[in-house]
């Protein structure tokens, strides 16, 4: 990953992590609140390829749908299922990041990974913060 995408790429990789409940379809959201509505830190962590990290990303769901609550820009699909399933998909210019992972209480875990020119994955954590 060249210098200059890195400051695009991180704010994408966290929020697709801690979003990591982010596309699981592009059905309808659920019209009432889920029990994973609420504010979200996310930490991810590169195991392979080019990326460094950790990168820390604050996320928001409502709804079951998740949103990037520190207004990077970014591209976000998906949502947290009312059993803590989380799946989506994080787009920053040409990269591409897909979560999936769960949310149990008030912390979760799940993979990342990134496609495209400079490919890498890892892991993400997340605590609910409000």
């Amino acid at each position: 990953m060249t210098p200059s995408r890195r400051p695009v790429l991180a704010p994408a990789l966290l929020l697709a992590l801690a979003a990591s409940g982010l596309a699981e379809t592009a059905c309808a959201a659920p019209a009432s609140a889920n029990r994973f509505d609420g504010a979200w830190s996310v930490v991810a962590t590169a195991e392979t390829g080019s990326c460094t990290g950790p990168y820390r990303y604050p996320i928001v769901i409502r709804n079951g749908i998740v949103d990037d609550a520190g207004r990077h820009g970014v591209d976000a699909s998906g949502r947290a299922t009312t059993d803590g399933r989380i799946t989506g998909t994080i787009r920053s210019g040409l990269a591409s990041v897909s979560v999936a992972g769960r949310l149990r209480g008030a912390a979760g875990s799940g993979r990342w990974s990134l496609a495209g020119f400079s490919p890498c994955t890892g892991r993400w954590t997340a605590r609910r913060t409000g």
